[in-house]
C-alpha cells in the first residue's frame, strides 16, 4: 500500500507543477489576437498554446474522477490554492 500511495503522491505533486508552470507562463505571455495575427510571433504562439493545453489537462485532471479515485483531496480547492500561491 505504501508504493501505491507513494505513487499517487507522485502523479498530483507533478500534475500541481505543470499546472504551476503553465500558468506562470500563461500570466506573463496571455493568449491575444495580435500574438495569432503576427507571423514573427509563431514560435511564441505555439509555446501559448502548449501552456495552455498543459493548463487545461492539469484542471482536467483534477476535476476527473480518477483524481478523485487516488486521493480525498478536493481538486477544485486543491486549483484554487495554487491559483492563489501563484498570484500572491
Amino acid at each position: 500500500m505504501e508504493s501505491y500511495e507513494s505513487l499517487v503522491n507522485a502523479i498530483i505533486i507533478q500534475a500541481v507543477k505543470d499546472y504551476r508552470k503553465a500558468i506562470r507562463f500563461l500570466k506573463h505571455h496571455p493568449h491575444t489576437p495580435e500574438l495569432d495575427n503576427d507571423p514573427q510571433q509563431n514560435t511564441l504562439r505555439d509555446k501559448v498554446i502548449k501552456n495552455e493545453n498543459e493548463r487545461d489537462a492539469a484542471e482536467r485532471f483534477f476535476r476527473s474522477g480518477w483524481f478523485e479515485m487516488l486521493s480525498s483531496l478536493d481538486g477544485e480547492v486543491l486549483l484554487k490554492k495554487v491559483c492563489e500561491m501563484e498570484e500572491g
